[in-house]
């Protein structure tokens, strides 16, 4: 999930989020449920695209790549990560798009109005008083007929996946080294995966939690460093 934590954005700086596109939130797809949805959308060839915690851009700029006559803009809290996306927009002659080093809550109406606004993977990770801004700039900067994308977590299956987060986050938490922090979080739920594939006296329900880590444990081996560190 890509984004990020108004409360520690350092995080980001020190260990930049991988450049990811996500299709879900691509303004052509937007578009086509929309339409069938029997709404009326901006047209995506000529149209104006707000990324909320768009990290280097790695969602932001194909978009701007593939649809030269569409403006777009990304915000960051991350310098470090607007500074990358920047220079890989500059080597590509991008002049449709913009990347911001801002905090959500300082979009203003002078920032003015967009026929899309998305945000992958930040409204779970950030404090309700960044949550109340994301859903003010919907509001105020979300042009006529406009769209707004933003994924959450949602209970009650996020309960599972929050329970293997939260005994990763206890496990590492007087670990400082991001990479160290990863590879401690992984070691951990790989040795409870083995622990609970061996017990089975609780019977189905210790089937169920043993699969749940099992599964998580393979998927979190094969996530990029970073990904885990932000994600999970």
């Amino acid at each position: 999930m890509p984004g990020q934590t108004e409360t520690a954005p350092n995080a980001y700086d020190q260990t930049p989020y991988p450049e990811m596109c996500f299709a879900q939130t691509h303004p052509d797809r937007l578009s086509t449920i929309a339409t069938l949805l029997g709404l009326v959308p901006a047209p995506v060839q000529h149209c104006r695209v707000l990324e909320l915690g768009c990290a280097s851009g790695g969602n932001l700029i194909p978009m701007a790549y593939a649809l030269t006559d569409s403006q777009f803009v990304g915000v960051d809290l991350s310098n470090q990560q607007i500074t990358t996306g920047q220079a890989m927009i500059e080597e590509l002659g991008l002049t449709n798009i913009r990347l911001k080093p801002m905090s959500i809550t300082d979009i203003s109406e002078a920032d003015g109005q967009f026929d899309y606004i998305i945000a992958h993977g930040v409204y779970s990770w950030v404090p309700p008083a960044v949550r109340e801004a994301m859903l003010s700039v919907c509001q105020r900067n979300l042009a006529p007929n406009g769209l707004a994308y933003i994924s959450y977590n949602i209970y009650p299956g996020w309960h599972m996946l929050g329970m293997v987060r939260e005994m990763m986050r206890y496990h590492v938490r007087n670990i400082a080294e991001p990479l160290e922090r990863a590879s401690e979080g992984r070691s951990l739920i790989k040795f409870l995966a083995e622990s609970a594939a061996a017990d089975q006296d609780y019977g189905a329900f210790m089937q169920s939690y043993a699969s749940l880590l099992q599964k998580q444990s393979a998927y979190l081996g094969e996530k990029l460093d970073a990904s885990l560190l932000h994600d999970e």
